[in-house]
């Protein structure tokens, strides 16, 4: 049964998710972006397909700080030379060459998988990664494909099979994963730099460890995911449909030492809070859950 504090802290969770969600705007511009992006890459590139993938396609990204995903799926002549498959940093130069004719004003770099371009409205980064065919054996039967892994070589994937997972996932928990989803994206970003944890890796540990089943509120259940990966130190996770290996929840071991000491931290309070709602303390839960955000979480639930 709801309580008064319960329902007034929900209000304010849901405040969140009406603060993180994407405007037309920013669909309309990802959009727009995809559109130029396919152009300019199938002007330089044996391409066959173009994939929304990430946090847009997975209905997860929020306002002002989620990058877009594109898989750009090549012909398979595209990445080999002779009977050898090039390195995966060739295949990113030809890629960023190619975007860079077209994109000549446009602030185009590279991460360890993808192409980054950072176009000019400075709101709507996208990231491009390199991928190829690599056969039809993902969850429930669908297509896997090759991508940079970092390290000049390549590694499987396949972000339909994942997005299924989280889509059944997700219907289980009446959308709760999606909206715990979108809030910790938001809760990363109440910090100057923000928590460097994989989204991704946080929406599969939600499907994968049930933490956003049952009737519960937003916030046990937020505090829950907090709990869990403190416990777990942000440490990797094993791909829950067996395609990826190990998913990451930090790009390098220093950074997940340092989220691992900042999810503590936020752990603590959001228990501390959870404590306060059940005593109908409202204004200690609100203390906490603002120690949690950094001092940005709602007031109010208006």
């Amino acid at each position: 049964m709801a309580t008064r504090t319960g329902t007034a802290i929900a209000a304010r969770f849901q405040k969140i998710l009406d603060w993180a969600r994407l405007t037309d705007r920013d669909v309309q511009a990802f959009d727009r972006h995809r559109q130029s992006i396919t152009r300019a890459l199938q002007a330089g590139v044996r391409l066959n397909q173009v994939h929304r993938i990430g946090s847009f396609e997975r209905g997860t990204a929020v306002r002002g700080s989620s990058d877009a995903d594109l898989l750009a799926v090549t012909e398979r002549k595209e990445v080999t030379w002779g009977d050898s498959v090039k390195t995966s940093d060739t295949v990113l130069a030809t890629f960023r060459q190619t975007l860079s004719a077209t994109f000549q004003r446009t602030e185009i770099g590279r991460d360890q998988q993808a192409v980054v371009i950072d176009f000019g409205d400075g709101e709507h980064p996208v990231d491009v990664v390199p991928a190829f065919y690599a056969g039809q054996d993902g969850y429930q039967n669908h297509p896997v494909f090759w991508i940079p892994d970092g390290t000049r070589g390549w590694m499987k994937t396949s972000p339909s099979s994942h997005n299924r997972y989280l889509r059944d996932a997700d219907q289980q928990a009446r959308g709760h994963l999606r909206a715990i989803a979108m809030m910790f994206r938001f809760w990363r970003t109440t910090r100057s730099t923000p928590v460097p944890i994989s989204g991704f890796h946080v929406e599969l540990m939600l499907a994968s460890r049930q933490l956003s089943l049952g009737v519960r509120t937003y916030s046990g259940k937020f505090r829950d995911l907090l709990v869990e990966l403190s416990n777990r130190e942000c440490a990797a996770l094993n791909d829950p449909v067996q395609i990826s290996g190990r998913i990451a929840a930090c790009g390098t071991e220093a950074k997940r030492a340092q989220s691992a000491r900042t999810v503590a931290d936020a752990a603590y309070h959001a228990d501390q809070a959870v404590k306060a709602e059940a005593v109908e303390d409202l204004q200690e839960a609100w203390k906490q859950w603002n120690v949690v955000f950094n001092n940005q979480f709602p007031r109010d639930g208006a």
